[in-house]
């Protein structure tokens, strides 16, 4: 609690002095409680920048990840074909003997 001097006690006097003491108090309260929403609130925006940023680059990743799944298992089709029609190849050029 904020007191104020002996000197301005007696000069202001006791209730007024109080009185003093008390405003005094109650602006620091609402100074911190100012502060304090103050940093909340710029929290909570940086929070937000920063989850939209992250969403983004986990957008970004798992969309190559597609295009790299897609892309091998073209090539692994492509090596399948070539494989049954390789089987087949075989298979009719030893029954038509």
């Amino acid at each position: 609690m904020t007191s104020v001097s002996e000197a301005l006690r007696e000069r202001l006097g006791a209730k007024a002095a109080a009185d003093l003491e008390d405003y005094a108090e109650h602006l620091g309260t609402d100074w911190r409680d100012d502060v304090l929403e103050t940093a909340a609130d710029r929290f909570d925006h940086r929070l937000a920048l920063e989850m939209s940023a992250l969403r983004l680059e986990m957008q970004k990743g798992f969309s190559e990840l597609r295009v790299e799944v897609l892309r091998w298992s073209f090539l692994f089709w492509i090596g399948q074909l070539a494989a049954v029609a390789g089987l087949l190849s075989f298979m009719l050029s030893r029954g038509l003997r």
